[in-house]
């Protein structure tokens, strides 16, 4: 009677990992968090490490997608404690568990790279730690995935070349329905760093290959609009328009989180298109977005938009004002790189409201 009622109660918690599973493909990430709990408190309940710790990455997922990275960073932390503990070795064995295992280090990853405390040279290591464990169980055919965030890593500090390189090779590792990412996010994020360098004829077909593929979801869709708007915007802008407009329809039923990039991406064609007071109705849109969403990271890049459309709008006391914000904002997140890259920015636009202040004068 106690192995029926703990099989039963299994399959309860295998319910619920689909219903989290299936909510985050459809981008209901309050459901699909949900459910993961559900499925956790499930778990614990059931002493089942296997299904423990595929629940734990099913509340994770959905917590970074809101933006709540600390908290995602706990669940992933978790796991990978229990995969480091030789107790439960022969219970987290199986395809399924060592699937979540696999993912909770690349979310890790994933996820303190918009947590400021964390240095991000610091989170080679873990990846290194993902294809030891990989290699020992036999499991290096997920490398892509390792690869897809080495690229990423690199891209935040600036070494721009070797983010090409990384996710270069991470597009050809991939295998599908092997675990790691999609094809889609392959094709997205290496249209994202050779946009970065300029190479936007090379950028574009990447983006264009997540719109042609007939599985990709709302997010990778989004994501996709959103490189396009940035690569048309100097060469296309009405193209690019449109580009923006639906990656921000997109993005809105998807969280705070994505949004925040789509409107970047809204605020800087409008201000190209010379559509000043649109733009300055979108950046405070997007600087109450990434408000909500909290932390430098986000709030970096919407401060930084605001700046600018309030000195191309000639609004020098708002653009001082928000400069503020800006340095503050840009040093944490430098501190992060060891790099200055984001105070130079700030040193930049400071510079620019200067000019534009003795022009006044004159």
């Amino acid at each position: 009677m106690a192995d029926a009622t703990a099989r039963a109660s299994a399959s309860a918690v295998e319910l619920l990992l689909n219903e989290a599973h299936a909510a985050h493909g459809e981008g209901r990430y309050q459901r699909a968090l949900a459910a993961g709990e559900r499925a956790t408190r499930a778990a614990e309940e059931l002493d089942d490490p296997a299904l423990l710790v595929r629940a734990l990455v099913a509340e994770a997922k959905p917590l970074a997608m809101l933006g709540r990275y600390a908290a995602a960073l706990a669940r992933h932390t978790r796991v990978l404690a229990m995969a480091d503990d030789p107790s439960l070795a022969d219970r987290l064995g199986n395809d399924k568990a060592a699937r979540a295992v696999a993912r909770a280090y690349l979310n890790w990853v994933a996820a303190a790279q918009f947590l400021t405390g964390i240095a991000v040279r610091d989170l080679f290591g873990v990846l290194d730690a993902a294809e030891r464990w990989m290699t020992a169980t036999g499991r290096l055919r997920w490398r892509s995935g390792i690869l897809f965030q080495r690229a990423s890593l690199y891209r935040w500090l600036g070494e721009l070349d070797a983010a090409i390189a990384a996710a270069q090779e991470g597009l050809s590792a991939h295998r599908p329905n092997e675990m790691g990412y999609t094809l889609a996010s392959h094709h997205g994020q290496l249209g994202d760093i050779l946009r970065q360098v300029g190479r936007h004829s090379e950028a574009r077909p990447h983006y264009q290959a997540v719109l042609d593929d007939p599985g990709s979801n709302m997010y990778g869709r989004s994501r996709a609009h959103k490189g396009l708007a940035w690569s048309l915007r100097h060469n296309d802008v009405e193209a690019a328009r449109r580009h923006a407009a639906e990656a921000v329809r997109l993005a809105e039923p998807l969280g705070d989180n994505l949004l925040c990039g789509a409107l970047e991406v809204l605020v800087a064609v409008q201000r190209t298109a010379g559509d000043l007071d649109t733009a300055a109705v979108t950046a405070t849109r997007y600087l109450e977005t990434a408000g909500r969403v909290g932390g430098s990271h986000q709030l970096y890049f919407a401060v930084r938009q605001a700046v600018e459309v309030a000195l191309d709008r000639g609004d020098l006391d708002t653009g001082e004002r928000l400069l503020t914000d800006l340095d503050a904002h840009a040093a944490a997140l430098d501190a992060t790189t060891g790099a200055t890259n984001r105070a130079d920015v700030a040193t930049k636009l400071r510079a620019r409201l200067t000019r534009l202040r003795q022009a006044r004068v004159t």
